[in-house]
């Protein structure tokens, strides 16, 4: 298997890229959402996470087998990743969407309903961000976001932390005119060969 290695796009050589160039978003399925995917009639809705989280990273908690041969050579198997991405604080703000449902869920101890999320991962690094261009993205399917705690001091903390499931596939996602990501963007997948 070869892997297509798209370039940096950054201004500048050497210049780091800044944290708010990957994205993650949440969607699920609403019955009052806004997006619909092409050739369905299910309606969603999505958010942003990481408004308010100082630092937020992806985690692959990657299952790893090391072991060495009758030689003294030395192997290294990663059987599978388990990616996982907290967001602590994960305050309760006007308008979150996905804070109401998962409080819902919460108040109900629905736990089955806390696997209905497609996560999006956004890498405005790559390929972006132009105004009016695109951005590499992968999609996973049937994720989950669990909520960890509630509660606070001045203002309700409700961290979260959410599993990809790596049912996944890959393409581009279409960038807002400041060449940022809108809740509302469009996501494309790679053709498959």
């Amino acid at each position: 298997m070869s892997v297509t290695v798209n370039p940096i796009n950054i201004a500048r050589k050497g210049q780091r890229a800044e944290r708010k160039m990957l994205i993650t978003v949440a969607e699920w399925v609403d019955s009052n959402g806004t997006i619909t995917h092409s050739g369905s009639n299910t309606k969603y809705s999505r958010e942003i996470l990481g408004t308010r989280t100082e630092d937020s990273s992806i985690d692959y908690n990657a299952d790893i087998q090391q072991s060495t041969d009758i030689l003294g050579n030395n192997y290294t198997d990663v059987n599978k990743t388990q990616p996982q991405q907290d967001f602590d604080p994960y305050l309760v703000l006007g308008g979150s969407k996905l804070a109401a449902l998962l409080n819902a869920i919460r108040v109900k101890n629905a736990l089955s309903e806390l696997d209905q999320f497609n996560i999006y991962v956004i890498t405005l690094f790559i390929d972006g961000p132009t105004a009016g261009s695109t951005a590499q993205a992968e999609m996973h399917r049937n994720c989950t976001i669990t909520y960890t705690s509630i509660g606070g001091d001045a203002n309700v903390n409700f961290p979260i932390s959410v599993y990809l499931s790596n049912d996944s596939e890959t393409g581009y996602v279409s960038l807002n005119n400041k060449g940022g990501v809108s809740e509302d963007f469009t996501f494309t997948a790679d053709q498959a060969i």
